[in-house]
């Protein structure tokens, strides 16, 4: 079935509801009448309420309002369905009539006589008769619900795919992460393999927990904070594996909560690019210094790295750091704070100062 008619009528729920509540009411209107009679008022109402807002609901609605959007020829068809809607009151009224006390009916209801005769005849109908304005309440309320419950899907229908886009853009924006690292550090473990250096054996270890991490973990939306930290530890160790002197590479952790939980690799780029660009293998004055904070659900991650002089060299942070921001709009909109800070005097410092409230 086509994608406008995929939708369920309105609130089902008030079908019974209303139902019930009809019942009651025209069950306990006019006690001078014979149960019967009563119990054949209500049945009936119910029938024409039913089909009044089904017709309504199922065809006239989701064909004409919604698809075609002709709302002429839809106030038109809702005219007719009225119209078929009293005339089946006036039909139940002449089946029903005959089982009426009419000396006592017209003693109720003195004004009652006329219309009466009129209603009986078909000559007529009143616009305030209870049938009119029964008729006309079961199509007006099943319209509005019926056009709330379609608009109720389609803000759903575009927030799915809006969560479904933002869902691709992270996937996308994962895979663009490179640890291109990864095969220098494979290089420098198969150095030590050659030369039987007892760091190896640990350094495959380590090579294979962020293996794990890349393969495994970072495909979950969020991560433990400890998993990621473990991560960058190992890391900044096989940044050092680049020289025996070791460098000046600070790294400070205070956190509270490590079960906290957050994206997956959305540190490692900034300490990448710490490491890239500060070159404290060639810089022997140069550092790198972080830190990472967690408290009461608030995480404040700090990067400062010297840059080596190169006039040639691209602008420090590049497309992993574009690739942190459009994460964090995505993952934390307006829960975060990014400063990138760059000294523009010697042009020798880089800063990064993200805030992020989980």
């Amino acid at each position: 079935m086509k994608e406008y008619l995929n939708f369920k009528i309105p609130q089902w729920s008030y079908l019974p509801v209303s139902v019930i509540v009809i019942f009651i009411t025209i069950v306990g209107l006019d006690v001078w009448i014979s149960i019967e009679v009563r119990l054949f008022r209500a049945i009936t109402s119910i029938i024409v309420f039913l089909l009044v807002v089904l017709v309504n609901s199922k065809i006239l609605v989701p064909k004409i309002l919604i698809k075609k959007k002709k709302t002429l020829w839809y106030v038109l068809s809702a005219i007719v369905l009225y119209f078929i809607g009293i005339n089946l009151f006036l039909f139940f009224s002449k089946m029903m009539f005959p089982f009426i006390d009419q000396d006592v009916f017209f003693t109720a209801h003195p004004e009652a006589k006329a219309r009466l005769q009129g209603v009986l005849r078909f000559e007529w109908i009143y616009p305030f008769s209870f049938g009119s304005l029964f008729v006309l309440m079961s199509i007006f309320i099943s319209t509005v619900l019926t056009v709330s419950s379609y608009d109720d899907q389609q803000k759903k229908k575009q927030q799915q795919l809006k969560e479904g886009k933002i869902e691709a853009e992270l996937k996308f924006l994962r895979a663009q992460i490179n640890p291109h690292f990864l095969f220098n550090a494979l290089n420098n473990i198969y150095t030590m393999s050659y030369m039987q250096m007892p760091q190896a054996p640990d350094n495959i270890a380590k090579l294979s927990e962020m293996l794990r991490y890349l393969l495994y973990d970072c495909n979950e939306d969020l991560v433990e904070l400890s998993k990621d930290i473990s991560y960058l530890n190992n890391y900044i160790d096989f940044q050092q594996l680049k020289t025996e002197v070791p460098q000046n590479i600070n790294f400070k952790i205070d956190v509270g909560n490590q079960s906290s939980k957050i994206s997956p690799m959305l540190l490692e780029p900034f300490v990448e690019n710490a490491f890239k660009y500060s070159r404290l293998e060639e810089n022997m004055d140069g550092f790198v210094k972080i830190e990472l904070v967690e408290k009461n659900g608030k995480i404040t991650f700090n990067v400062k790295n010297t840059v080596t002089k190169n006039p040639t060299r691209n602008k420090v942070g590049g497309i992993g750091i574009e690739n942190v921001r459009l994460r964090l709009n995505l993952i934390y909109p307006d829960r975060h704070q990014l400063i990138i800070k760059e000294n523009t005097i010697d042009n020798n410092l880089f800063e990064v100062a993200l805030e992020i409230q989980l």
